[in-house]
């Protein structure tokens, strides 16, 4: 026991202290802050050099279009707004006058407008038209109220539901994205680490202290201890983010923190750290058949099939709501590592089912893993390139 103590010590902190894991782990709150920081900037620009002069001696157009995002009313004439294009101050102009009780826009530019300012203007423009329209119909005050009247809709629902259901589908996305990206990321870890340590000598040494089934589980552990520091730090990142912005209007009075705290639960917390777990000891037990590092890849490719079609799966059934398949795929190991999750935080899947399902995931993974142990041995010792199917069978029958 002390030696598989030591082992979880040591491979615990050679990953944690890395830079890599450094890295890996604060990467996505860089890449947050970059893409928010170039998004701001962009903005910035676009809102300096992509503006619309418009042009118009039309006084109920000036005052009609005031408001409207990208448009600028700086310039009066034509020839200073063509010197802003060259001076790359506007993007364009629009020249408005009306001619008979008609509107006429004529946009300039080098490219062409953007479409949604041009739905804006055209908007503005039909809704000016129009009234001109009745002014020079000269209809009577009965045919005015005629006119005026418009399609009456209501639209009655229970807004805390929908509030609900909002959270919970972002939720349930952002917790399949994040698996998706973890397993990734520690599935090719693993695989790489057992298969650069396959073969070499320090490893009949490291077997001649301790067993090989127990070297295995402690790695395995500690692996997993890594992941749940990984997790963690995230958790407390989240939880403090909560409690600075708790008292924001928009969280504060919307209901959306104790809709995530619904959405979560311990059994689906639980489900998302035995399925890790899972898919680490897969990932090893794949590294350990190939006789090169550099073939670690090809070996972990079933598994990059598994949690791709996991993800890809949830993604393009949650879409339509509950269904055989999610509620099938639900129970099936590996797969289940998206499924259940997604159909739990829907409220999909009651209580007992999602135990159920945590329960056929516990017991596949205990012994998945306790299988792998006991053939671990034969697998990293074997040196020679025989395919992965053939290093399987010769490993079983030395076991």
């Amino acid at each position: 026991m002390k030696n598989m103590w030591v082992v979880i010590k040591e491979t615990y902190l050679r990953h944690v202290k890395s830079w890599s894991f450094f890295f890996m782990v604060i990467s996505p709150f860089f890449f947050l802050g970059l893409s928010g920081g170039i998004g701001y900037l962009q903005g910035s620009s676009l809102a300096q050099n992509n503006k619309i002069a418009v042009i118009s001696s039309v006084s109920a157009v000036t005052e009609g279009l005031k408001g409207t995002n990208g448009i600028n009313f700086d310039y009066k004439d034509e020839a200073s707004a063509q010197a802003a294009i060259k001076d790359e101050e506007i993007k364009g102009y629009l020249i408005i006058d009306k001619e008979d009780s008609v509107l006429k826009a004529t946009y300039h530019g080098e490219t062409s407008l953007e479409s949604g300012i041009k739905l804006a203007v055209t908007t503005k423009l039909n809704e000016l038209q129009y009234q001109l329209n009745r002014s020079e119909a000269n209809l009577s005050q009965e045919q005015e109220q005629r006119l005026a009247q418009t399609v009456q809709f209501t639209e009655q629902i229970d807004e805390a539901k929908e509030s609900k259901k909002m959270v919970q589908t972002i939720a349930a996305a952002g917790l399949g994205f994040f698996l998706y990206m973890i397993l990734i990321t520690y599935a090719s870890v693993t695989a790489q680490e057992v298969a650069s340590e396959k073969g070499t000598k320090i490893m009949e040494v490291v077997f001649s202290s301790i067993r090989a089934s127990h070297y295995f589980y402690a790695r395995m552990i500690a692996l997993l201890f890594v992941i749940l520091t990984h997790i963690g730090i995230y958790v407390v990142g989240g939880l403090g983010a909560i409690l600075f912005f708790k008292d924001m209007p928009f969280l504060a009075n919307s209901g959306i923190l104790s809709h995530l705290g619904e959405a979560f639960s311990v059994n689906t917390l639980l489900f998302v750290l035995v399925s890790l777990f899972m898919y680490v000891v897969l990932a090893a037990f794949l590294g350990s058949m190939v006789s090169r590092p550099e073939d670690a890849g090809k070996a972990l490719s079933p598994l990059m099939l598994l949690i791709i079609g996991g993800f890809v799966g949830v993604t393009a059934l949650g879409a339509s709501g509950d269904n055989l398949i999610l509620k099938i795929g639900s129970y099936i190991p590996f797969i289940s590592t998206f499924f259940m999750p997604f159909r739990a935080i829907n409220g999909y899947a009651n209580g007992l089912e999602s135990w159920i399902s945590l329960g056929i995931t516990v017991i596949f993974a205990v012994v998945g893993t306790a299988f792998i142990g006991r053939i671990y041995a034969s697998l990293v010792l074997q040196t020679d390139d025989l395919g992965i199917w053939k290093t399987f069978k010769r490993a079983l029958s030395y076991h």
